[in-house]
């Protein structure tokens, strides 16, 4: 056996020659296996070897048992030993995850917590491999689940994930390696027990040599998962922009890939793997436009060829307006009124000046900044048509979440003027002006 996890270290580039390494101990028959072989190899890898067992609260006594079997078998081999241990169920409970799932992440926080440097080294077998297709299987993996557990995955390795549970058993037998027993594995009542228990014989009945052939499938779709993975995240990084995705790189995509490509984006919009009925959904707005929910409340929006993240929508605001700067809770204003005794030549103006140029002597009341608000309506100077504000946004590709971010000033009569809009004609500066008011946004 120690040739074949030496073959399956050099095949994934497990190690490197001054590694640290800790093994995940829970005291079976795997971790003891994986240990041992570890022990051997240490001296021709120049390993530095540690251990670590996490205690899950939930077993008892016999849960002590093992604890104490671990330290005295790294006592008695020089391994030093981490111990950790938590109230798993009553985590669960608290997280409302699954004791499984919990007790996986608490073990793993642990194990990163003693030895932050490390490589993790666990150990998965090909028969856990198996276990976990036929369990991926059942619940309609894609075929990145039907690869099963990987044998590297970040920090985390897993020298034994060629070698079967018939290979674990023969080894320890051979080198007379003591292990002990977890009761839970001999129960029904978890799935993956059923399955090694039920399953998986009647499939070696099938075919005896089912674990080699097994780990030839496998193989073969990591092998094929990997070159997919390699395509769709081409896709994406074409597609990439600095505040989304062009939507054209990844809908020309085969189906296949396009999903792929579209769960890579979704994660990258979320921190998390996303769900079927969500890559179909975004998928769906990539065709067609529009708007979709994705986990977290977050929505994606596709507009103008493009694939982005709606922003929430920003609150509504009045400010006084004011000659100097104005600080606006989106930016700086700056007012300055010129009279007729500094008047600035009209027909010198250009078309950024003019729009952003208000005849004071057509002012009603006091001047105010606002949010756009429902209803805004404005006849532009010069275009001798009123059109509401949401319109010419629309017109304008500002979403509508960035709208209420647009300052609009106003008179007691209604809008004289939108940022990047320009001017309403009531409000518009000619030859007869006495009293202008100069617009400049910072």
């Amino acid at each position: 056996m120690n040739l074949k996890v030496k073959q399956t270290i050099e095949r994934h580039h497990m190690l490197n020659p001054g590694d640290t390494v800790l093994v995940a101990l829970s005291g079976g028959a795997d971790s003891m296996a994986l240990l041992n072989v570890l022990y051997s190899l240490k001296d021709e890898y120049s390993l530095t070897l540690c251990a670590a067992h996490f205690n899950h609260g939930i077993r008892g006594d016999e849960a002590k048992r093992d604890e104490d079997f671990c330290v005295s078998v790294c006592r008695e081999m020089g391994v030093e030993l981490f111990v950790g241990c938590a109230d798993i169920p009553a985590l669960a409970k608290q997280k409302s995850i699954g004791v499984e799932e919990c007790g996986r992440q608490e073990r793993y926080a642990f194990f990163e917590h003693v030895a932050p440097d490390a490589k993790v080294a666990t150990a998965h077998t090909l028969s856990d491999c198996e276990e976990t297709f036929l369990f991926n299987l059942a619940r309609g993996a894609s075929l990145k689940g039907l690869t099963s557990i990987p044998p590297v995955r970040g920090n985390i390795i897993r020298p034994l994930i060629d070698c079967s549970r018939d290979d674990i058993e023969y080894y320890c037998e051979q080198n007379n390696i003591a292990y002990v027993t977890d009761s839970t594995n001999l129960q029904d009542e978890y799935t993956r027990n059923r399955l090694r228990h039920k399953a998986v014989p009647e499939l070696k009945k099938v075919n005896p040599s089912f674990d080699s052939a097994f780990s030839r499938c496998v193989n073969s779709i990591r092998e094929d998962e990997e070159l997919l993975s390699m395509l769709s995240d081409a896709a994406v990084e074409r597609a990439r922009l600095t505040d989304g995705f062009l939507t054209e790189p990844i809908a020309v995509l085969h189906p296949s890939l396009r999903r792929r490509a579209v769960a890579t984006v979704i994660e990258k919009f979320t921190g998390e793997k996303p769900q079927a009925h969500h890559i179909e959904a975004v998928c769906g707005i990539i065709e067609a436009g529009g708007d979709t929910q994705i986990s977290g409340g977050i929505s994606l929006r596709v507009s103008s060829g493009v694939l982005r993240k709606v922003k929430p929508k920003s609150e509504e605001w009045y400010c006084e307006a004011c000659f100097g700067i104005n600080n606006l809770p989106y930016g700086d204003i700056k007012l300055e009124l010129f009279d007729k005794n500094n008047k600035i030549n009209i027909q010198n103006f250009n078309k950024h000046l003019l729009d952003n140029a208000l005849n004071y002597d057509k002012i009603n009341g006091k001047l105010f900044f606002s949010s756009i608000r429902e209803g805004d309506k404005i006849r532009l100077r010069g275009r001798g048509v009123t059109k509401q504000l949401r319109r010419i946004f629309s017109e304008m590709h500002i979403e509508p979440e960035l709208r209420r971010s647009i300052p609009v000033l106003r008179d007691s009569d209604g809008i004289v003027w939108v940022s990047g809009v320009g001017v309403a004609d009531r409000a518009a500066v000619d030859s007869s002006t006495d009293s202008v008011v100069m617009i400049t946004v910072n």
